[in-house]
């Protein structure tokens, strides 16, 4: 009686630990879309070697933490860093607790990996990344006295974008003075998995005004979204809201024409339509 007790709790406990496992599988995305004003980077995430930190990559994601946030350090042939201070204000954001340091995991500073950022702290990183431009054997773990940074994916898609970055004039501090070029995150956004048959394209507004599409599926206000097979084009038309005036597009639709053509071959894209007000009197 005792042996069938213990034997079927341990199937039970069995049981709910792969439904655990399965559910949490089903909550890991696997590709994260990063939609800077230069355009789209696609990272794909390495949950099996980098569970810990591709869970709070994520984390971070979901919880809009990285709209509006800077790539505030570039240094070239090196990497580009990104994901703590925010464009408003120049102001380093509040974040949620310091992770484990996986970079024992065997994932390697390649050409366009991404991984987290720290301090001389092992056990440090937050919420700040870096996409490295080359390949940084002296940031791999070697032992416990040089611990390395944790690797957690690599750039799938954009890294025409990570490169246009790490062209920019080196900054590596902050506040940014009046001249700097400055590349920040849109928006983010999460995906199962990379599918080569489907489009999806994502609009986000700034300022009043609306975008729709043709043929029809978008009619945004502030945020909407249209899936679709690729193969086909989709225009994007914007009209200004009274008192604004169409002030151009960032993102994959980078440009100022108030419609835009958009071919859907060339894989997902996220656009951001800015408009301004105009008439506003200074204060």
């Amino acid at each position: 009686m005792r042996i069938r007790s213990i034997t079927a709790l341990f199937t039970a406990l069995t049981a709910l630990a792969a439904l655990a496992a399965g559910a949490l599988a089903q909550d890991r995305p696997g590709v994260v879309e990063l939609q800077t004003n230069l355009g789209t980077i696609a990272v794909e995430l390495d949950y099996t070697r980098a569970p810990v930190t591709s869970d709070n990559f994520v984390r971070y994601v979901r919880e809009g933490f990285y709209a509006g946030t800077l790539f505030h350090r570039v240094v070239k042939d090196f990497v580009i860093q990104g994901g703590g201070f925010g464009r408003a204000d120049g102001k380093q954001k509040a974040t949620f607790p310091p992770i484990t340091n996986e970079a024992s995991n065997g994932l390697r500073n390649l050409t366009g990996t991404i991984a987290m950022a720290r301090t001389s702290d092992p056990n440090s990183a937050t919420s700040q990344f870096f996409i490295n431009l080359v390949d940084n054997a002296n940031l791999d773990y070697a032992s416990s006295s040089r611990p390395g940074y944790a690797v957690f994916g690599k750039v799938i898609k954009g890294l025409s974008v990570v490169r246009a970055i790490g062209g920019l004039p080196t900054f590596n501090d902050l506040p940014f003075s009046g001249g700097s070029t400055l590349v920040w995150i849109d928006a983010a956004y999460t995906n199962d998995a990379w599918d080569a048959n489907v489009s999806d394209t994502r609009i986000t507004v700034q300022g009043s005004g609306t975008v729709v599409s043709e043929p029809p599926g978008i009619d945004c206000g502030t945020a909407c979204e249209l899936r679709q097979s690729k193969g086909a084009t989709l225009v994007l038309k914007t009209t200004p809201a009274t008192g604004f005036a169409f002030a151009g597009w960032s993102g994959d639709c980078n440009g100022w024409r108030r419609a835009i053509t958009i071919d859907t071959t060339k894989g997902n894209h996220n656009c951001t339509a800015q408009f301004a007000r105009v008439g506003a009197s200074k204060q």
